[in-house]
């Protein structure tokens, strides 16, 4: 609920507000959340007891992460070969990044080759992505943001006069879910792309993700 539902108004003036009167239906709580999604797994016994189960806790995860976000696989398999104090219960990169398999996942990557026509490449061009209707559903189904988020379109009015605050309080909102079904909700995205690095999977091989 936008914040501005909460405030008292200022002595001696009136402060009220609305919904849109045809937005965000509840269409029933029968569908499991992200949450739920992701615990529904072969692990989830395991990991009620231990959240970074196949690792055997906290330390052994940070240790893979680190290990997979810097080393290639060569690299890894070698530092877990040599003399350490504490050895972890994966002793190669292809068991870690079994084990990193084996936790809850979000939305999956994707991968497609780009075809360049007049240009030859001399390795070819992979264009890593995720899919963004899995990430809006990701992100509105995870329980964690449910009291951050706004789904009707609003107006508040002090006095008469219309307050302005987040997008769903503008015009804007409310001529597009003027447009839509009754009961639809707006999902405003923005979306971006933005080079950044992969985990480098074997020998000196690197790639980049755009999201």
């Amino acid at each position: 609920m936008p914040l501005a539902f909460h405030q008292s108004p200022a002595p001696g003036r009136h402060h009220d507000g609305h919904y849109h009167p045809e937005s965000g239906s509840i269409y029933g709580f029968d569908h499991p959340n992200t949450f739920q999604h992701m615990k529904n797994h072969e692990y989830e016994a395991h990991q009620e007891h231990n959240v970074y189960y196949p690792f055997t806790d906290r330390d052994e995860w940070d240790l893979a992460r680190f290990l997979s976000d810097n080393l290639n696989q060569g690299q890894i398999t070698h530092f877990l070969k040599s003399e350490a104090q504490k050895p972890p219960a994966y002793k190669t990169a292809q068991q870690l990044f079994t084990f990193m398999d084996a936790l809850p996942k979000g939305p999956k990557w994707r991968c497609t080759m780009i075809q360049t026509e007049g240009y030859i490449t001399t390795h070819p061009v992979h264009l890593i992505w995720h899919d963004a209707l899995e990430v809006t559903q990701h992100i509105f189904g995870n329980p964690a943001f449910a009291n951050d988020m706004e789904f009707n379109p609003y107006e508040i009015y002090d006095n008469g006069e219309q307050e302005y605050s987040e997008w769903m309080s503008s015009s804007c909102a409310h001529d597009i879910q003027d447009q839509l079904p009754w009961g639809a909700t707006i999902v405003p995205i923005v979306l971006a792309s933005d080079k950044t690095p992969v985990t480098r999977q074997w020998a000196d091989s690197r790639c980049t993700q755009h999201s």
